[in-house]
């Protein structure tokens, strides 16, 4: 299990990127005009005693908006159904790589080039994932735990024994001890 981190997460939206999935997606022509509105014209402003700074709002989704997680969504389509071995779990900005694989080596392998693909589509999509805050797990019911090597942005991943996602703690063995001693 691997949860990624984006970089300016509220920041990283690119807007070109959710309405060109909208029209792949054939969504309504009400709802993709509605979209395309929310997002024309945008300006932040700042004004400190009598100045103040505009600039024009080409991307991001505000925090806590209602259609922010729709529009995250829409974003992230193409991930959704990755592949065979891997399930992309997605909400908002938050992303947990779910990779299956047996020999170990196989799954590590798995991870790293579908994380090397999950990148290159960030990367046109005009977003980063940050790896320091990105983390990797191995789940296993195996009591001896074998080291493994999973890389984003050529950097080798931190390797937990457990980790949050969507306010769920998660252990390398499914236990859910800690989430159940946090409630």
């Amino acid at each position: 299990m691997v949860g990624l981190d984006v970089k300016g997460a509220i920041d990283a939206a690119w807007w070109p990127c959710i309405l060109s999935n909208l029209r792949d997606l054939r969504c309504p022509k009400n709802l993709y005009d509605l979209s395309l509105n929310y997002f024309r014209d945008r300006v932040a402003s700042l004004q400190a005693n009598t100045h103040t700074v505009k600039r024009t709002v080409t991307k991001g989704c505000p925090q806590g908006s209602c259609c922010g997680p729709g529009f995250w969504n829409i974003m992230y389509n193409a991930l959704l159904n990755f592949s065979n071995h891997t399930k992309v779990i997605a909400f908002a900005d938050d992303l947990a790589v779910l990779t299956k694989g047996k020999p170990l080596s196989e799954g590590e392998a798995f991870t790293n080039s579908d994380l090397a693909k999950i990148e290159k589509l960030a990367k046109y999509n005009k977003m980063q994932f940050n790896e320091n805050k990105s983390k990797a797990m191995l789940i296993t019911r195996k009591r001896n735990i074998e080291f493994i090597n999973i890389y984003l942005n050529n950097r080798r991943l931190e390797i937990v024994k457990e980790m949050k996602y969507l306010g769920i703690y998660f252990d390398n063995r499914l236990t859910f001890k800690t989430h159940i001693l946090n409630i």
